[in-house]
């Protein structure tokens, strides 16, 4: 069983080169777990990094899972519904993480939960029956007749 620590050094690994030290052990590289450490601080896990990652909640699972994105360095984040099974507690965790984010990193999340959608979006694009029925800020969408036609039926607006 792995740490989220060492979850996360394994995800530093494969992108820093570090791959190739055949004879290091990776444990004692410093400069590894100080950059797994820093993606774990920037979803909240810091504190918790020497946890089994089998033994932490679903919610847990997903930051880190974010954490170990995050560790690759990543341009952009593409995110599928990464509030999914998750209690409230937990999906207002991973808003606030990614909320946390958004100025650091290009963020395309596709997601079902619209409170979280609202929170963090600054630009969003409706779906209906796989087809762009609307692309607009977040108010705009809000308001717009035909997302809300499509979403709440015809007797709205």
């Amino acid at each position: 069983p792995m740490t989220l620590l060492q979850n996360v050094m394994l995800a530093v690994q494969g992108t820093s080169g570090h791959s190739f030290r055949f004879w290091a052990p990776v444990s004692e590289d410093r400069e590894m777990e100080a950059a797994a450490m820093q993606s774990l601080a920037a979803v909240g896990l810091d504190d918790r990094a020497d946890r089994i990652a089998a033994n932490v909640s679903h919610g847990e699972q997903r930051q880190l899972e974010v954490a170990m994105a995050l560790a690759m360095k990543p341009r952009m984040l593409l995110l599928d519904e990464p509030m999914a099974g998750m209690g409230k507690e937990e999906g207002a965790m991973m808003v606030e993480i990614l909320n946390s984010l958004k100025g650091d990193i290009t963020i395309l999340l596709v997601e079902h939960d619209m409170d979280a959608v609202f929170s963090l979006a600054d630009r969003l694009s409706v779906l209906v029956n796989g087809h762009i029925i609307a692309t607009d800020t977040v108010e705009n969408i809000r308001n717009n007749h035909e997302v809300q036609k499509a979403y709440l039926g015809d007797g709205h607006a």
